[in-house]
């Protein structure tokens, strides 16, 4: 299987090796020529590799910005939680706060010094799962009512925390497919209903 290591055009190389190294826990491999004029450096952890170098000796103007509409994802080792916490204490930047994501990632993230975001994720914990749309439920308020023996989670479900229609869960998750796949809307639909043939609570209709 092949690697792919991201090169970061940032502003002081000094400064985001600290970052990275002291803040995030990255160990500083190569730096050239020397740690104290680095020209390159590259960071590793957990088996994932990002190098970095001067924005100045590759094009990008002082008026440039080097982080715009660069995501990174690092599936991390460890306990996601602890991480978390631990950057947290250094006064690291969290661009979004930690969460359980409807496609059974636990994740955060981060932005470096140069507005590069970094999102760390895991494959989230064993939990029960949503039987209308597959969203993990770890506390109350994910859950339908915020009864946490509900089988149906907070979305799919009404304020008295009974199962909402088919059409009404089809419509919630065919814009959700829209906001996060950024599909148009007559592709998001039918990938919504094939999604939800799969779910039990929706297994036996026919659409």
């Amino acid at each position: 299987m092949g690697d792919i290591s991201p090169l970061l055009a940032v502003r002081n190389m000094k400064k985001s090796i600290e970052f990275y190294t002291g803040k995030l826990g990255f160990r500083l491999g190569m730096a050239f020529p020397d740690v104290a004029n680095p020209e390159y450096a590259d960071l590793s952890k957990d088996g994932m590799t990002l190098m970095v170098v001067p924005a100045a000796n590759h094009g990008i103007s002082p008026e440039e910005k080097c982080g715009i509409g660069i995501y990174l994802y690092l599936q991390i080792d460890g306990d996601i939680d602890e991480y978390y916490a631990d950057l947290k204490k250094k006064g690291v930047k969290i661009a979004m706060g930690i969460r359980d994501e409807p496609f059974g990632v636990r994740d955060f993230t981060v932005k470096d010094p140069d507005g590069y975001q970094l999102t760390f994720n895991q494959q989230a914990r064993a939990v029960k799962k949503c039987l209308s749309c597959g969203m993990p439920m770890t506390r109350p308020e994910d859950c339908g009512g915020g009864d946490m023996t509900n089988l149906n989670c907070v979305h799919c479900c009404d304020a008295g925390g009974h199962l909402k229609s088919y059409d009404e869960v089809l419509k919630g998750m065919t814009s959700f497919m829209i906001m996060s796949q950024k599909m148009e809307r007559g592709a998001a639909e039918q990938a919504a209903r094939a999604y939800l043939a799969k779910m039990p609570a929706w297994s036996g209709r026919r659409n």
